[in-house]
């Protein structure tokens, strides 16, 4: 049986478990009196860690570990799929602005999901004011059933934000106006 290569690491290394499931020895104190367990101290590590902060918690998070959270809000289920608006985020993009870095996505998006087409692309403003660029899809995941996708995009600096929303033909009219409403009020922190 072949080993997939994220085990390899793990193959022909001591069993920590029956290591750690050895009792230590207990220590019969010179006065003659009840055994003890010996005093252990927590192993001391010079881990550079900064702290992150999620949603509800917090995290000692390695220094050499890049957060890749991608954002799921969900809403109903409705005409046969479930609708969510799906934020990413991309930080140190190799993109100068923000048509060049939503140019990269329309494409790559056309790319691989062959016989989509592009209705609509354009810039767009946030709530907020802060520049954005939109573009709206229209595509066939299997016969007969139709998906539209909106996307807006923001560059902050080198930091890349992209908002998707997904509809059938029906909800892009019921669900479309108050989810865009909900797109364009994203926020970035400016730093």
């Amino acid at each position: 049986m072949k080993i997939p290569d994220y085990y390899r690491q793990f193959q022909n290394q001591p069993d920590e478990k029956k290591e750690q499931d050895k009792k230590p020895e207990l220590k019969q104190p010179s006065s003659g009196g009840v055994k003890e367990h010996p005093k252990t101290q927590p192993k001391q590590v010079d881990d550079k860690t900064r702290i992150f902060q999620g949603n509800g918690f917090t995290l000692d998070q390695l220094e050499d570990w890049e957060d890749k959270t991608i954002y799921t809000f969900m809403g109903p289920v409705t005409d046969g799929i479930q609708h969510n608006v799906v934020l990413n985020i991309d930080k140190d993009v190799p993109f100068d602005t923000l048509f060049d870095y939503a140019d990269w996505q329309i494409k790559t998006l056309e790319q691989e999901l062959k016989g989509c087409m592009l209705l609509k692309r354009g810039e767009t403003k946030l709530n907020n004011g802060t520049e954005a660029y939109e573009a709206i899809f229209k595509w066939y995941p299997v016969n007969d059933f139709r998906i539209y996708q909106h996307q807006v995009f923001i560059l902050i600096d080198k930091t890349a934000y992209k908002l998707t929303a997904s509809f059938t033909k029906k909800t892009r009219q019921t669900l479309g106006p108050q989810v865009e409403r909900m797109m364009l009020s994203f926020n970035p922190e400016k730093k």
